[in-house]
């Protein structure tokens, strides 16, 4: 029986490790996408979430290196940034929350970005990414939802507006 397994290990191992060798080299590639998140006060302490749809468009986040029917093997955030209209735009947001989000049942939500607490003086808050977030299944469908999650710390009356600018690491073959 030993030896039965040990043959076998023998033959099949190096001729699965060949196998593998032979899948093309997977490349990396940066994309980056713009997108607004508008909030209509009044707006309460606490949890305010705001939305937008993202249209899955490979060939631009990819630029040149886009072929059809290449196949992705691995998205992930890379960087979130946040920038209110004005300078005081992040004024009375204590937290913000970046998930990811689809139509599709059997793709759960997914918290992409944290700040907490946000300081940002500038008027630009820099979220810090999940490095446990994969997003392949997302940017598979043809359309996702990108979820911010401003937390406020006083009631607003003021509409809230901040522009997102975000980076994706896309691995390919």
């Amino acid at each position: 029986m030993n030896l039965r397994k040990i043959t076998f290990g023998a033959l099949w191992g190096p001729l699965m490790l060949l196998m593998n060798g032979c899948q093309p080299e997977s490349k990396t590639q940066i994309g980056t996408m713009e997108c607004a998140f508008e909030w209509s006060g009044p707006l309460y302490e606490g949890s305010n979430p705001a939305q937008e749809l993202v249209k899955v468009d490979l060939a631009s986040l990819l630029g040149n290196q886009f072929q059809e029917g290449m196949k992705i093997t691995k998205i992930q955030l890379k960087s979130a940034e946040l920038s209110g209209d004005s300078a005081s735009g992040l004024n009375g947001i204590g937290s913000l929350v970046m998930s990811i989000a689809s139509d599709d049942p059997s793709l759960p939500m997914k918290e992409l970005a944290v700040l907490n607490p946000v300081s940002a003086p500038s008027g630009q808050a820099i979220l810090k990414p999940s490095p446990e977030a994969e997003l392949s299944e997302f940017f598979a469908q043809k359309e996702f939802y990108l979820v911010v999650d401003a937390g406020l710390t006083a009631d607003r009356d003021q509409n809230l507006r901040l522009t997102g600018k975000f980076q994706w690491e896309i691995q390919y073959r």
